[in-house]
């Protein structure tokens, strides 16, 4: 028997990555040594952490870090000349400036937002260095940024040279591997398996890929394949997979409904409409045209099946056809676009319902959480330089520097500490390593060739590391602290005090991050989670309450991004907890709902709003009671309202505005209430009462 290769083994493709980034850093090294530019090993470490193996990512990385670090060095140029004499004011304005780069880097929340990191900590890393010497604060920021530029364009250089790995064909591949699992969830959605655990963890998966695929066509437009003009069209495409969730999981609360109402026994035009659209789907070809006519056919003849059971069944025939239509129009859609994305043609595109055209995407934004990582990054930098301004330590600027640095690279984390304690025991064993390379090998080194060949004994090992998602940390915190702990430079200076000074201090600085960290940032997932459904509720009650407040369109966005952040949070959550028995998706499509029943509103009559008004009411304040209690559930009032009110509007006509109320009006009462009885007995006694009244 031969054993399956393990997961973890390098390929060739990793190989190559680490060859090429060694390469390029040793590039960067001999040409910052050729002309003679100060600190050498900020190009080096500079490489390493632009490194990315794919070509496009890598660019974009880099082209956000030279942004973020031009713009710290200038704030630099600028603080530390009119602030050096009061040393207090200096920390708070560096801190300040941290603080508020990382809040925005935090709310922006795209690649480009490393750019606002960088640029809060580049100011630390320029500044506390030369407080002693605050004339030099110009030519210190200066040959940073030329180092870093340097860095930047080596890596470059070699990675788009020599065996480039394009974006492109990545997105290519997760794109068909989407629209598989798409497919597959959309059928056994129709199978009736909708509520079956594995269809439900997979929807969360689909759902933190979609999200994730408008950051990763940003390194698309900086890549140098075919792909790279084809942006826009990739990212409609990224709306339409948003889209389809929400009306995948809707078919599947109609279809409970349907299961429930009719006993079993589905119409033969319903029956006939669940097997061609399973076929479409399974099959990923295009629709035809008179593919197309037929489902049509089938959708009419569905709906007058419905009628002809009961009003209740007719009102469920109508929410299935309209989903139907929904899923068909977004799937066509999706073959669409990717076939636009790989030939560079140009479909027109159907699916119009919701809305799906913006040119920024809206995405949730945690102004609270923004807030308390800026104030952390604050407090650890006070507290590190405290150490350093009251013991006169001559390198605790190192620390100072490491504090701050350090909060800011693990922010996005619900709970950093545990990734930055990982990274503090890898500094350790770096300064280990550098010792010994310093003073055991450095004096017998003469030459940039054999500088070069013993730097690759560890730096390309450690390369590998960076091409593993679990080992990255490891090789990352390596590659990058070790030229920084060897101060590379033209000459060789062993001095032992200078060296233990300054990485003690590196040290300590992330020490002082990590229990910063654990003692007012650390959140964990479950609280993270939360505050991400309360964001959701808040939304609906406000599209309850004020409709001209809210864009149908940027909520579908913004709630499905939402749903794009839990997803992964929920699967670290203890499955008893209430927040993991929260289903999301259920909140997406009564916001939906809420929105597009106040939409038909407008376009009522104002004397038969009434119902309409009714039932947004109970809408909101069923949420609001959510927002005070996260265990509130639906209670029998909201289920009368929603009956009155569909009563009424059986009885209000049939124009297009009153049938869209009632489909919103059903889709909340079977979203609400799957298990409540079947609306029949309301609208018998309804249309009764007002047969009595034509009597009369």
């Amino acid at each position: 028997m031969t054993s399956s290769k393990n997961a973890t083994d390098p390929s060739l493709g990793d190989v190559v990555f680490s060859i090429k980034t060694f390469a390029a850093a040793m590039l960067a090294l001999g040409l910052a040594l050729c002309f003679d530019l100060p600190n050498p090993y900020w190009a080096v470490g500079t490489v390493y952490i632009v490194a990315h193996p794919l070509s496009g990512a890598s660019t974009s990385k880099a082209l956000y870090r030279l942004i973020g670090t031009a713009l710290g060095g200038t704030v630099t140029v600028i603080l530390i000349p009119n602030l050096v004499n009061s040393p207090e004011m200096l920390t708070l304005a560096i801190a300040l400036w941290m603080a508020f780069c990382l809040g925005v880097s935090l709310l922006d929340r795209t690649p480009r937002s490393y750019s606002f990191m960088l640029a809060g900590y580049t100011t630390a890393l320029t500044g506390f260095p030369i407080v002693a010497n605050p004339d030099t604060a110009f030519t210190y920021a200066t040959a940073r940024v030329e180092e870093i530029a340097l860095g930047i364009i080596c890596a470059a250089v070699v990675n788009r040279i020599f065996f480039p790995r394009h974006a492109g064909p990545v997105l290519a591949a997760r794109i068909n591997a989407w629209l598989r699992d798409g497919a597959e969830l959309a059928i056994g959605t129709l199978e009736g398996r909708g509520r079956d655990p594995s269809l439900l963890a997979a929807a969360r998966r689909l759902a933190a890929d979609a999200v994730d695929l408008h950051s990763f066509t940003t390194h698309v437009a900086y890549d140098t394949s075919a792909l790279r003009d084809m942006v826009g069209r990739t990212r409609m495409l990224q709306q339409r997979m948003v889209a389809m969730l929400p009306v995948v999981s809707g078919l599947a609360d109609v279809l409970h409904a349907l299961d429930k109402a009719t006993a079993g026994k589905f119409t033969p035009a319903i029956t006939a409409l669940v097997t061609e659209v399973s076929a479409l789907l399974e099959n990923g070809a295009p629709l035809a045209e008179d593919k197309r006519q037929h489902l049509l056919a089938l959708i009419a003849k569905a709906e007058e099946e419905g009628r002809e059971q009961q009003e209740w069944n007719g009102l469920l025939a109508h929410n299935f056809t309209a989903r139907i239509r929904d899923l068909v129009q977004i799937w066509g859609d999706c073959l669409s676009l990717r076939e636009d994305i790989q030939s560079g043609s140009h479909h027109d595109l159907r699916w119009r319902r919701f809305g799906t055209s913006f040119d920024r995407a809206p995405i949730h934004k945690d102004y609270g959480m923004a807030v308390h990582s800026g104030l952390s990054v604050m407090l650890a930098t006070f507290i590190a330089t405290a150490l350093w301004i009251y013991t006169g330590w001559p390198q605790g600027s190192a620390a100072a520097m490491m504090a701050g640095v350090l909060c800011c690279i693990f922010s996005s984390m619900d709970d950093p500490a545990p990734m930055m304690i990982k990274f503090v025991n890898v500094a350790i064993v770096t300064v280990i390593a550098a010792f010994v390379f310093e003073f055991g090998l450095m004096p017998l080194i003469h030459t940039y060739v054999e500088l070069a060949a013993a730097l690759g004994l560890v730096l390309v090992p450690a390369g590998l590391l960076m091409t593993k998602p679990s080992l990255a940390l490891y090789g990352m915190g390596f590659c990058v602290n070790l030229p920084n702990m060897l101060t590379l430079q033209d000459r060789l200076s062993l001095d032992l005090a200078s060296f233990l000074n300054s990485n003690a201090a590196m040290i300590i600085g992330m020490v002082i991050a990590c229990g910063t960290t654990v003692l007012v940032r650390s959140v964990g997932a479950e609280w993270t989670a939360y505050r991400l459904l309360r964001s959701g509720w808040t939304d609906i009650v406000t599209a309850a309450r004020r409709p001209e407040d809210v864009d149908f369109t940027k909520l579908l966005y913004r709630m499905v991004d939402r749903f794009g952040l839990v997803a992964p949070r929920l699967a670290m959550i203890p499955a008893e907890s209430a927040v993991a028995q929260t289903d999301i998706l259920r909140d997406l499509r009564n916001g939906l709902n809420t929105l597009e029943l106040q939409r038909h509103k407008q376009l009522v009559s104002r004397d038969k709003r009434e119902p309409i008004e009714n039932v947004l009411s109970g809408v909101a304040a069923y949420y609001q009671q959510k927002q005070k209690s996260r265990d509130a559930q639906p209670d029998g009032n909201l289920l009368t309202t929603l009956d009155q009110s569909l009563a009424a509007l059986i009885e209000a006509g049939r124009s297009s505005a009153i049938e869209g109320a009632r489909r919103s009006m059903t889709a909340l009462r079977y979203t609400l209430y799957p298990d409540a009885a079947s609306l029949a007995q309301a609208v018998t006694g309804a249309t009764a009462g007002t047969a009595k009244e034509h009597a009369a």
